[in-house]
């Protein structure tokens, strides 16, 4: 469906569910992959599966996205093997949830560091060299930046949630999520000149092992409520894929700073 060949896409979070969907699609379309996880067999794993489908360069680094100066090194050593780098999909995350009146200050912390702090890291250390790049050719050329359409076009895509929008128990989660829709905002503003474009879709409840556990309490349940919840049931993994493809390729082209509800058909929220 994509042609992603001679390109090149870091993901965070790469070694299951969504994210090891959007590097499972990405290599199948001729991409080079990078995929950052903090486990390691997981991103073992999808590496073998890289290999097994595509005929790219594929590279796993073992690090948490929270950890700046190791997200800077991998950054810089991805750059190195494939030669650039064209797109930067976030999709780490946690999920830590507690009740308002039980307030886990360690379960905050640690949602936080991963799902917000963490996306901004890895923006900044992606964009630092697609900036300093651009800028570099522009005093070549004594500008002072690169007229927006001579600079190669770059794609961020950031997995939000519908929990942006709020949900009972998750004040941690929801937080982090909407604030990657403000920091994506943000950045479509300040990047467009570089022709860099910036997106975050927001998908609701979809089968991955970060929620496969709820899935099954109280005898299925949950799960039961949620699929009478939401008209279309609950999501794929390569729903979400699709999308963040779709806003990658060159039919995304001329859209930039969209927040997209991957939402099932359910217009409020989670």
């Amino acid at each position: 469906m994509w042609n992603f060949t001679g390109k090149s896409v870091l993901i965070t979070g790469g070694g299951s569910g969504i994210g090891r969907q959007i590097a499972l699609d990405f290599a199948s379309n001729g991409a080079n992959v990078a995929i950052i996880d903090i486990i390691e067999e997981n991103g073992k794993k999808v590496l073998q599966e890289l290999k097994a489908i595509g005929k790219g360069k594929y590279l796993f680094h073992k690090i948490s996205v929270s950890d700046k100066k190791a997200v800077d090194q991998a950054v810089i050593n991805i750059i190195n093997e494939f030669g650039d780098l064209d797109f930067l999909i976030n999709c780490a995350g946690i999920l830590r949830d507690f009740l308002i009146n039980k307030f886990n200050e360690d379960y905050w912390n640690q949602t936080i560091d991963v799902n917000l702090k963490g996306v901004a890291i890895c923006m900044q250390a992606v964009v630092t060299q697609w900036v300093n790049k651009s800028l570099t050719k522009a005093k070549e050329r004594g500008e002072k930046y690169l007229p927006v359409l001579e600079n190669p076009p770059k794609v961020i895509v950031n997995i939000s949630s519908m929990a942006a929008d709020g949900n009972i128990g998750q004040l941690a989660y929801s937080a982090s999520k909407a604030g990657v829709i403000g920091m994506t905002l943000t950045a479509a503003k300040e990047l467009s000149r570089y022709n860099i474009r910036v997106h975050a879709v927001k998908p609701t409840l979809i089968d991955t092992p970060i929620i496969g556990d709820l899935l099954k309490k109280d005898d299925g349940k949950f799960k039961k409520m949620y699929e009478e919840k939401i008209p279309f049931g609950i999501g794929k993994p390569e729903y979400v894929s699709d999308v963040v493809c779709f806003l990658c390729s060159e039919g995304g082209f001329f859209l930039n700073g969209c927040v997209i509800p991957i939402n099932g058909g359910k217009l409020d929220g989670l």
